[in-house]
């Protein structure tokens, strides 16, 4: 990617059939562009044949309701009723949850094997259960929001190679209608003091959401703020093992400050969204290239974040980095909605990882998800040594 970046930002694959902007700030100006937009459902429908289509149906439906797939004023409909609750505000109320359920974890770990997988039984569960209990999905039901995350990734993701794509994003979005419709229904009856509850009573109203856009929402927010904070928290361990000098200071007496510049740090380094997807809906003229209407647009979050004119040294991780303006999240209307969520839940979990782990240290090459959006560990061997 640095090679081709020298040479132009912004370049065209006969691969992929799409433009992929690498440079960093030819994606700035490309987020906040609306000649480029992310509604881009019906162009992915008309592509499949007629039985793959029944397939997608119910998954398509809950990604319908994404306001990640809708620009304005559909996306700040979508997105309104779910600001307050995410804002850093909100989200330093749920300390204590974070902090507590990362100690339970941890606990589990210190009294089984030493050696582990750690997606499987901490980067995976810790957001799982932080976004279950912030939606007030019954305990129960953790489990099974895991392994849904995982399956509906399948759709998201575009793991159509699969030999069983239609039977798993099929079954995915079956489980999640039939759980959430039961949970909505018993919020009518009783609202409680959780994000699903606030969605419900503005339900129908003006300025709220229908049914099915709040089984959207839901699925939105139960898969991104699962699936990008995993990302987050695998890699940076990643990351940090590779470099012990890094590792020691991150681990070394850290402060609220010294681990919030740090968690930026491995944000920029190894950013949970690899790309961003976007379709033409105007045709212009960008930094020399004809972008044609329909043509679809990369956005190169993971090369942007190591250009050399914004980033010194930039694939070198310093964890004192400041100012660090990378595009982990996004930028502009598009920005993404949980950033102070994933960024609370590594300030906690990342520290309290390495004091009681000390000397953990990973053990087998990682396994990294196949995707091309996505830049994720599904693996992490790791001995845990003393805790």
């Amino acid at each position: 990617m640095r090679a081709w970046r020298e040479r132009d930002p912004i370049i065209w694959s006969d691969r992929h059939r799409a433009w992929i902007i690498l440079g960093h700030p030819e994606l700035v100006g490309a987020f906040g562009d609306p000649r480029l937009s992310t509604e881009r459902m019906g162009s992915f429908l008309d592509r499949l044949p007629p039985d793959r289509r029944e397939a997608v149906a119910g998954g398509v439906a809950l990604l319908n309701g994404w306001m990640l797939f809708h620009e304005p004023p559909t996306h700040e409909r979508l997105r309104a009723p779910m600001r307050r609750e995410f804002t850093p505000r909100a989200v330093g109320r749920l300390h204590d949850l974070i902090a507590d359920r990362t100690t339970e974890l941890l606990d589990e770990l210190a009294t089984g094997d030493r050696t582990v997988d750690l997606v499987e039984t901490f980067t995976h569960r810790l957001p799982a259960d932080v976004i279950a209990a912030l939606f007030g999905i019954p305990a129960h039901l953790a489990g099974w929001l895991a392994r849904w995350s995982t399956e509906f990734g399948v759709l998201v993701f575009g793991a159509t190679r699969r030999s069983d794509y239609d039977e798993v994003v099929r079954r995915s979005a079956a489980t999640f209608h039939e759980h959430l419709e039961a949970l909505i229904a018993q919020r009518r009856a009783r609202p409680s003091n959780d994000l699903l509850s606030a969605l419900v009573a503005v339900e129908g109203a003006p300025d709220g959401l229908t049914t099915a856009e709040i089984i959207g929402a839901c699925s939105l927010v139960l898969f991104a703020g699962h699936d990008t904070t995993t990302s987050l928290l695998g890699s940076s361990v990643i990351s940090l093992d590779q470099r012990p000098h890094a590792r020691e200071q991150f681990a070394d007496h850290p402060t609220d400050a010294t681990t919030a510049l740090a968690v930026e740090e491995l944000l920029r380094f190894e950013s949970p969204p690899k790309v961003m997807l976007r379709q033409v809906v105007d045709t212009h003229e960008r930094h020399g290239h004809q972008f044609e209407s329909k043509q679809s647009v990369f956005m190169g979050i993971l090369a942007a974040n190591r250009d050399p004119r914004v980033f010194a040294d930039p694939d070198e991780l310093h964890l004192d980095r400041d100012p660090n303006p990378h595009l982990a999240f996004g930028f502009g209307h598009h920005f993404c909605l949980g950033a102070a969520l994933a960024r609370a839940e590594a300030r906690i979990a990342l520290p309290a990882l390495y004091q009681r782990f000390p000397s953990l240290r990973i053990v087998d090459e990682p396994v990294w998800k196949a995707t091309i959006s996505d830049r994720s560990p599904a693996q992490i061997i790791v001995d845990l040594g003393s805790g």
